[in-house]
């Protein structure tokens, strides 16, 4: 593996020393990023013949002194942290801070000693964040603030929340809601919010002046054709899924809720990818792939709300339900809240797609739930009768493995999460696990209590 120490660079090129993994020579290097094609491109000067390189016309470099190359060789293999470079001037704004992704993230960013703008839609919002008690345990104090943003897709949404803006998060998107959102309807509740969301965030941004990065929440389902995740189209094992690739966007009507959210999140990846091309501006924008996020959900209190999104799958699964077929790449909350942090550091590269994902099949979870829950498979809160069946998807994530420096967090700890929370709050408390009915559900009956699980509100 390569180590990159990026010396000098912007949105469209970096300048930075490469050392390889099986050389003594320091390289330096050029990285540029052009939009349609991703493709890191390197033009390498061995040291003693280099000169003073100048990318894009105005990123400029010298050469390292002896202290800066005598501290990259101490720092070869040591993970990233979400604490790199962090100064008390910074100030990100977040955006979607009250869902699964977003109230991770918002964590991981208060940790890592960030100064934090929460952008939520209303005032009850605020007190909901402020109410959660690894929120409270944190107290944050004045470095953490709030600006209320009704409506994502309203012209200059977030032009008024980005005064003295460093860094931005947006996670903020359209979710499969489970509702029956009408097919003449998809267009205006996901494609739309979705692309507009992106861009207003994107003017915003432009318009303060002071931002550096932007981190935006995309999905694997932007790289991936809907009809090889819902399995009406197979993939050649042999082509993984790479952080490069990309879907063309087709306009609706769309055949499902689910076929509608892929769209959103190909035409936000688009329209973004389309606007830093044209634009140019001061800032670079990281875009981040997640697969089915599982794992600990702070934001829900009750089993019932456990038994909704991604956590639904295996949960439901657990409670005696036989469904899918799903694709078979998932990610642990946590590596997902921990990444959109570190990417926030300069040493990564902007202007590119990081996939966060792995195998993974979704029936081994009967047999990781039988192993670290025995108590609750005696006791029939969990049973071995469900069953979803698998899509294999083979997806190459290395690239941000080796940029971040970490393993992605396995399967097994992934189910442990959130099967541990689920069954915390089942015995806090034993009531009926209700939900709304959809367009799309499952109903049956485990240990008594009548359960309903909405599978179409399953997105990531």
């Amino acid at each position: 593996m390569r180590r990159l120490t990026p010396l000098s660079g912007g949105p469209f090129a970096s300048v930075y020393w490469i050392e390889p993994a099986q050389q003594q020579t320091l390289f330096l290097g050029i990285r540029i990023r052009p939009f349609k094609e991703t493709y890191i491109s390197h033009f390498l000067v061995p040291i003693p013949s280099w000169k003073e390189c100048t990318a894009s016309g105005h990123y400029k470099t010298s050469q390292p002194t002896q202290h800066q190359i005598s501290q990259e060789h101490t720092n070869i293999n040591t993970p990233k942290t979400e604490t790199n470079m962090v100064s008390s001037k910074d100030l990100v704004l977040i955006t979607g801070a009250t869902g699964h992704i977003g109230s991770r993230t918002l964590l991981h960013v208060l940790r890592a000693g960030y100064r934090v703008r929460a952008a939520v839609r209303s005032e009850s919002k605020i007190s909901q964040v402020l109410a959660r008690p690894d929120i409270q345990e944190l107290n944050p104090g004045s470095r953490l603030t709030f600006t209320i943003v009704p409506d994502i897709a309203a012209p200059g949404a977030y032009d008024h929340a980005v005064d003295g803006v460093t860094h931005m998060i947006h996670i903020a998107s359209p979710l499969v809601t489970g509702d029956g959102v009408p097919l003449h309807k998809h267009e205006e509740f996901f494609i739309q919010p979705a692309v507009r969301g992106t861009l207003n965030l994107l003017e915003a941004a432009n318009l303060a002046g002071t931002v550096r990065r932007v981190v935006i929440t995309s999905s694997i389902v932007a790289l991936i054709p809907v009809g090889q995740m819902e399995g009406t189209e197979r993939r050649d094992p042999r082509n993984p899924v790479g952080p490069n690739d990309r879907v063309p966007f087709q306009h609706g009507p769309y055949h499902s809720e689910f076929a509608a959210y892929a769209a959103s999140k190909v035409a936000a990846l688009e329209a973004a990818e389309t606007w830093m091309e044209r634009e140019r501006p001061a800032f670079d924008v990281v875009h981040l792939h997640p697969g089915f996020v599982l794992g600990r959900n702070e934001t829900v209190t009750t089993t019932s709300q456990a038994l909704q999104g991604t956590n639904a799958v295996v949960l439901a699964m657990l409670l005696g339900k036989k469904f899918g077929p799903y694709a078979g790449a998932t990610v642990h909350a946590e590596d997902v809240a921990r990444v959109h942090v570190a990417s926030l550091d300069p040493t990564v590269f902007g202007n590119q797609s990081y996939i966060l994902s792995r195998a993974a099949r979704w029936n081994d979870a009967k047999s990781i739930a039988r192993r670290e829950f025995p108590e609750a498979m005696k006791k029939k809160m969990l049973v071995r009768g469900g069953s979803v069946d698998t899509i294999e998807i083979p997806v190459d994530a290395s690239l941000t493995e080796d940029t971040f420096g970490f393993k992605f967090a396995s399967f097994d700890e992934q189910v442990k999460s959130c099967v541990g929370q689920f069954l915390e709050l089942r015995m806090r408390k034993k009531p009926a696990l209700h939900h709304r009915p959809s367009s799309v559900m499952m109903t049956g009956n485990s240990n008594k209590n009548e359960m309903f699980v909405s599978i179409s509100e399953i997105t990531c």
